[in-house]
């Protein structure tokens, strides 16, 4: 789906960012399965800023680092809960070390004040900002960034797009989005689309969103299903599918495409 605004910026916005939200493991794998399917048609989400909600600071930091999908399926399944301390910052400093990077951003929730904060990747390792904004309550352990302690930004917004980098187009994945979890599914829906009108009154630009549809969105029967490896990878191809065909059949997303790709 693609929603405009009136602009108010012109061309003086960069030309794309982009937002992710969370949905545990399977979330990150219909992300990528939607980042992939964009990077083959033309569009390169890398170079933009990118901010990431619990499982969507996992996919903008791999993107940022060149982690595939395929990478993340060699991580062992995580039984949950699991309140090991240093388990998330663990998992996640195997996977991209101490690399920083400027174009990521990660929503978390500060303890004690429940605060919605950005944590960036120029001041702070990827691997801190995933272990925060991924510390689901009573799944995992706060994590620790300094002096701080950090809960999932999933707490407060499931995909905070409307904190997402300005720009004349914005891409926001939401995995949790749709035909997710039914009332609950339709309550984040709601939110998420205020947020986006919040966003493009101050940006003036036009969102186009990547939620499940019903097949993807009936991978996951119960919250626990979002920590499970295998419905990752199955939703990863999926999703990949799913974008493919969006692509070629919504005109409105043609503005996404690189020239090329878009007049072929």
């Amino acid at each position: 789906m693609t929603i405009d605004a009136e602009p108010t910026a012109g061309d003086s916005l960069p030309p794309l960012s982009a937002v992710f939200g969370g949905g545990g493991v399977y979330g990150i794998g219909y992300a990528l399965g939607v980042c992939d399917a964009l990077s083959d048609a033309g569009v390169d989400l890398t170079s933009a800023p990118m901010l990431g909600t619990s499982a969507g600071a996992w996919v903008a930091s791999c993107l940022a680092t060149n982690v595939s999908f395929t990478d993340l399926c060699e991580i062992p399944q995580v039984r949950v809960p699991d309140v090991t301390p240093g388990l998330l910052r663990g998992i996640a400093g195997e996977v991209f070390g101490e690399q920083t990077s400027d174009r990521v951003a990660g929503s978390a929730v500060r303890l004690p004040t429940m605060r919605r904060v950005l944590l960036s990747g120029a001041e702070h390792p990827l691997a801190d900002i995933v272990a925060a904004s991924s510390a689901v309550p009573g799944v995992f352990r706060p994590a620790r960034i300094g002096s701080a302690m950090y809960i999932d930004g999933g707490v407060r917004s499931v995909v905070s797009a409307d904190l997402a980098a300005p720009a004349r187009q914005l891409v926001v994945i939401a995995p949790l989005g749709g035909a997710m979890f039914g009332p609950g599914g339709r309550a984040l829906e709601r939110l998420l689309r205020r947020e986006i009108k919040r966003w493009q009154r101050t940006t003036g630009g036009t969102a186009h969103i990547f939620r499940p549809d019903s097949e993807i969105a009936g991978l996951v029967r119960t919250p626990l299903h979002l920590f499970d490896n295998e419905r990752a990878k199955a939703a990863y191809p999926l999703a990949y599918a799913q974008t493919r065909s969006l692509l070629l059949s919504r005109p409105a997303l043609a503005g996404l495409l690189a020239p090329d790709t878009a007049a072929a």
